[in-house]
């Protein structure tokens, strides 16, 4: 709608209107255009002042006043630390959490799957003795009927070579 108006504006001017018209919008192009090249290498002077080389180094006396500022931070988080801990304080040490998930409902039917090695003879020669067994529990569903299936991972020891398996 602009285009058609600026179109028809255009037709009805004489030719000194448009020519001063021109000289107008080249003007205002080259103000437009010199701005845009400032700015632009105002802002490649400033990122090169903020990241550059120089601003990460420091003198002699700017490295001191740091390093003895650290210190302190480290010492004053050190002693919040110490005065946080349940063992600075007085307190008894808390039991370990119980497990997020809830066993799974006794009701449902199990089946029981055993992990037992082929051979209970180890590499040495020596029998291998069982010294506890790991369990774990997966909820299984078949269409209709959900079961659980416990699987049970012995653990085995040769007492000579001391290898666990």
């Amino acid at each position: 709608m602009v285009a058609m108006a600026s179109t028809a504006l255009l037709d009805t001017l004489t030719e000194d209107q448009l020519r001063t018209l021109a000289r107008e919008l080249l003007t205002e192009v080259t103000l437009k255009q010199t701005t845009i090249e400032k700015l632009t290498h105002e802002n490649a002077l400033l990122k090169r002042l903020k990241f550059g080389a120089r601003t990460e180094s420091y003198s002699a006396e700017q490295r001191q006043l740091f390093e003895e500022t650290l210190d302190a931070d480290l010492a004053a988080l050190k002693q919040e630390m110490l005065a946080a801990s349940p063992a600075a304080a007085g307190e008894p040490k808390t039991e370990r959490q119980a497990p997020k998930r809830a066993p799974l409902p006794a009701h449902l039917p199990r089946r029981e799957i055993r992990h037992e090695p082929d051979s209970t003879q180890c590499r040495c020669g020596c029998a291998l003795r069982r010294i506890g067994e790991d369990i774990s529990e997966k909820l299984d569903y078949t269409p209709g009927v959900f079961t659980v299936e416990r699987h049970v991972r012995g653990k085995w020891v040769c007492a000579s070579c001391e290898t666990l398996t």
